[in-house]
Formats: structure tokens, C-alpha cells, sequence
């Protein structure tokens, strides 16, 4: 079984370039403009995602329980 895409948190763009998203595939990540995000219906919704400098994986760990 594949294990779905999972959004993780937002980076806000600076200088001109995109908002980007850091998706979990399994044990891979990788970063993902917004509009790749919202295209792909990746989840959670992007405007959902934290902020990076709001992100904490200890937080998710505790949810997994």
C-alpha cells in the first residue's frame, strides 16, 4: 500500500518567488510550489498548513497516538 502525500507546512516566498509546501511522501520530503500543492489536492488544505517558523513535528508525533 502507498502512502498518501501528506502536507507538512508553508514557507512564504520572498523576493518575488512562490510559496512553496514541504509534503511527506512515507519517509521522503520534498518542497512544492503552492499552486503544485493546491493542483495535486494535496492534503491538509494548503492555507491550513502552519508556517514553517510555526511548525513543530514533536506536535504531530503526540496526534499519531
Amino acid at each position: 500500500m502507498t502512502e498518501q502525500p501528506q502536507g507538512r507546512y508553508r514557507t512564504q516566498g520572498e523576493k518575488g518567488k512562490p510559496n512553496t509546501a514541504f509534503v511527506e511522501v512515507g519517509r521522503i520530503g520534498l518542497e512544492i510550489s503552492e499552486q503544485e500543492y493546491r493542483d495535486h489536492g494535496y492534503e491538509p488544505a494548503f492555507d491550513t498548513l502552519p508556517w514553517k517558523i510555526n511548525y513543530c513535528p514533536v506536535d504531530e508525533k503526540r496526534d499519531k497516538r
